[in-house]
Parts: C-alpha cells; structure tokens; sequence
C-alpha cells in the first residue's frame, strides 16, 4: 500500500488574526476598568477594617485599664500631628503622673503609647462630630468605654469616614460611632451606589441621614 503525506502546513489566516486581536481588545475593555474597580473598593475597605481596629483597641484598652484612652493623628507613631492620612495612635491619655495633661486628646509627657500605626496608602480619613458638622483631630473613650472629648462623655453622633484616591463618592466607605462606644458600618441603604451615614436619637428614631462626601 502507498502512503501519500502532504507537506502542507494549516495555520491562521490574516482573518483569524484580525478577529483573534478585536476579541482580546473588547475584554481588555471590559475587564480592566473592572478590575480597577475592584481593587480601589478592596483597598477602602481593608482601611475600614484597620481604623475600625483601632478604635475597638481603643475602646477596649479604656475599660480595661479603668483609664481614658484616646486615638489621634500621628505619622510619627509616637505624637500626635493633626494628619489622619498619615497614621494615628492609640495612647493612655491619663496624664501619667503629672507628666502630660490627662484627657486632653494629645500624647504629651511619658503616657503610654497602646498602639501605633504609620499609613502609606493613598486613601484619606475623616473624623467628623456630625451635629456640628466639624472635624475632630482626637477621639478619646472613658473607663466606661464611651466616646467622649476634653473629658466629657459625648453622645453625639460621629462619623469616621475613607474615601478613596479618586475622591468618588461611591467608593466611600465609613463607620458610625453612636453614644455607647458601638462601631458600626455605613450602608446603602437606597441603592442609589453611594454610602449614607444614619444616626438616631435617644428615642431609637431615625435624626439625620446623609450621603457620604469626599469633596
């Protein structure tokens, strides 16, 4: 029997080519922007979770020491510097022994240092007292690990917000503290894809609801 073998070589075309390279650009259309997205919501919320850490430490180091313990703006891990984007620590703001001024929300003196952390990512952080609209450069929490400012318990609505690099509004993310220490998350609860920050009152209702800003 006679065998014939062709020496012909089957390969792709111009056509298969041009087709092959019009799909790979309409994915990478599609998946990039997406992708993107992706990993600018990822990075806001892994900065939720570690300032939210860093309040609960707070919180908790309060109760346990029976001493105010307050978080500020650090980027140096040991002062506070009035820069939330750089860093905050956590620290016993009891003044330690006549060394510092005690519930002042500044580390001054020999207080302790609990915690430090040093930011180096591109988010931003905000701490606002909602009911007067101003930003807060300390947080402090009492023995009995509840909010409070120069001293006083407070039992105003806070708002701890993170925009992301971009400032778009429905990458913000943020955390409600409320009058008994509780943390909790932000949501959407119209589904109109931004954040809103809901507070209420004594009386358990509803007082002030308002979307989340990075302008």
């Amino acid at each position: 029997m006679t065998r014939h073998f062709s020496n012909q070589c089957h390969g792709f075309t111009l056509l298969d080519l041009i087709t092959a390279m019009a799909i790979t650009a309409i994915l990478v259309t599609v998946a990039v922007p997406s992708f993107d997205s992706y990993v600018r919501k990822n990075a806001v919320f892994s900065d939720r979770k570690m300032i939210n850490s860093a309040l609960m430490s707070a919180r908790y180091e309060a109760v346990a020491r029976n001493k105010t313990v307050s978080i500020c703006p650090s980027g140096t891990g040991e002062n506070c510097d009035g820069d939330w984007n750089e860093g905050w620590i956590v620290f016993q703001d009891d003044g330690a022994d006549h060394s510092g001024t005690a519930r002042d929300g500044v580390r001054n003196g020999d207080e302790e240092v609990v915690l430090a952390s040093i930011y180096d990512g591109s988010n931003s952080f905000s701490i606002l007292d909602v009911s007067t609209e101003s930003s807060l450069d300390y947080l402090s929490f009492n023995e009995y690990g509840r909010p409070s400012v120069e001293g006083e318990q407070i039992n105003r609505p806070i708002l701890i917000q993170i925009c992301g690099a971009k400032k778009v509004a429905s990458f913000a993310r943020g955390l409600m503290l409320i009058g008994t220490g509780r943390v909790l998350q932000t949501i959407d609860s119209d589904g109109d894809g931004v954040h809103e920050s809901r507070f209420a009152n004594a009386s358990n209702t509803l007082s002030s609801t308002s979307d989340l800003s990075c302008l």
